[in-house]
């Protein structure tokens, strides 16, 4: 018999879903030349079961969300001061974990950081809270974690899990139906995942570098329009080393030009605007209404589902709606998962570049630093100028038509519905 087809190097997500289902332990995770994780197949361990393809969110055919208006759009904040700090931006997961995690047989499933690298952990533990909230910006590793939920949810557990929406999606395939009831998912707003090879560059540059504490914070407040992120990194002595925000890193900056992205991410095929997760979290961008949060932070959620306005009712969390137009609008990673940039060649040759340029070249060329550089670099900064803007301008465009079709079928069923009665 032939091997399962999965997902190709491509469309691969590194969700692992299959290789948590896979009886024989006959598929693994294996480290792509761009750094994102990949999957290798062991023909002779492999059984032909099929568990493999069923559970892949990309070959299984079932479709993660649709591209309608959500249920609800929603203004959020945490009411407790302490969990809104620590968020990236107004604290909605913290306070939803708490929740959890205050109740017998809670569980939450999230990332965190560990060392250099990012990966998933189950706790019952409030003192892990910390840990697992702020944004990471890199790719994350699920290890098992589908398989730990699994067990978890069959020994009467409830289980709280927040992921990128892949993992969420590899997740709803891993657990039967009849478990589902005590799973609660959140996703979200995901801007692609950055290649981990970034971070151990920078590492390379910064040997006293033991870990990342956070790439983001609200030192200076949060701010609608978007804001400076900084990257505070762990020294050898256990201090916190904070880079200047107004001079560009490898990591942070890395991760915000997209050209290291997993092939998957940009032709996400998870990105709609009505998804099978319970929530959808991120920043409410362009936010013009809430003024008095800003310096704390605002969010926006959307929710799918009922067991999604159960989690809001339970914690400590402040909601008011929004336009639904004008929260897409500001957040076009929600329903738009195309992006030119995987036709640039600063991403075709990634693989090649990170392990060949000089440390200061690869800052140049994916984090944008121009201090210092020679005239040698014009061309390709004029380069890098047009191809963003015409990036950012056939992105525009197709937003604009996404959310014209969005809200025109939603229109048009509302129409339907009042004639059929």
């Amino acid at each position: 018999m032939p091997l399962p087809v999965l997902a190709s190097d491509k469309t691969c997500t590194g969700c692992l879903a299959c290789s948590n289902v896979c009886p024989a332990a006959a598929i693994v995770a294996a480290p792509r030349a761009d750094g994102h994780t990949g999957i290798s197949v062991d023909a002779d361990r492999c059984i032909r079961c099929g568990r493999c393809e069923r559970a892949c969110p990309v070959v299984n055919g079932r479709p993660y969300g649709r591209q309608e208006a959500p249920g609800a759009a929603l203004a959020a904040w945490a009411n407790d001061d302490a969990v809104r700090r620590r968020g990236a931006t107004a604290g909605i997961f913290g306070a939803l974990a708490s929740q959890f995690l205050r109740e017998a047989g809670g569980f939450v499933a999230g990332a965190v950081m560990d060392g250099l690298r990012c990966r998933y952990i189950l706790t019952s533990d409030l003192n892990d809270l910390p840990r697992l909230q702020g944004s990471k910006y890199m790719a994350s590793d699920p290890g098992d974690i589908y398989r730990r939920v699994l067990s978890a949810l069959k020994e009467g557990g409830r289980v709280l899990f927040c992921g990128v929406p892949c993992h969420v999606a590899g997740l709803l395939n891993v657990i039967p139906p009849r478990l589902q009831e005590r799973l609660f998912t959140v996703d979200l707003i995901c801007g692609g995942v950055s290649s981990p090879l970034l971070v151990d560059r920078f590492a390379e540059a910064h040997p006293d570098m033991t870990g990342i504490r956070s790439f983001r914070d609200k030192e200076e407040g949060w701010n609608p329009r978007g804001y400076r992120y900084r990257l505070q990194y762990i020294g050898a002595d256990g201090s916190v080393i904070r880079m200047n925000p107004a001079v560009k890193n490898l990591v942070t900056d890395g991760f915000a030009c997209e050209l290291t992205d997993r092939h998957s991410c940009y032709r996400c095929r998870m990105a709609f605007p009505s998804r099978n997760s319970d929530l959808t979290i991120g920043d409410l961008w362009g936010d013009r209404r809430f003024t008095a949060q800003h310096r704390k932070g605002v969010s926006l959620v959307l929710v799918h589902s009922p067991k999604g306005e159960v989690l809001l009712t339970e914690a400590a969390i402040e909601t008011a709606p929004v336009d639904p137009r004008e929260a897409l609008a500001g957040n076009s990673r929600i329903f738009n998962g195309d992006s030119a940039k995987r036709f640039f060649p600063e991403r075709i040759f990634f693989p090649r570049l990170v392990r060949r340029l000089s440390f200061s070249a690869l800052e140049r060329v994916y984090a944008g630093r121009r201090d210092g550089a020679s005239p040698l670099w014009l061309p390709f900064w004029a380069w890098r100028l047009i191809s963003f803007r015409l990036a950012g301008m056939l992105r525009k465009a197709t937003d604009r038509r996404l959310i014209s079709r969005i809200f025109t079928e939603r229109h048009t069923s509302s129409l339907n519905d009042t004639s059929e009665k």
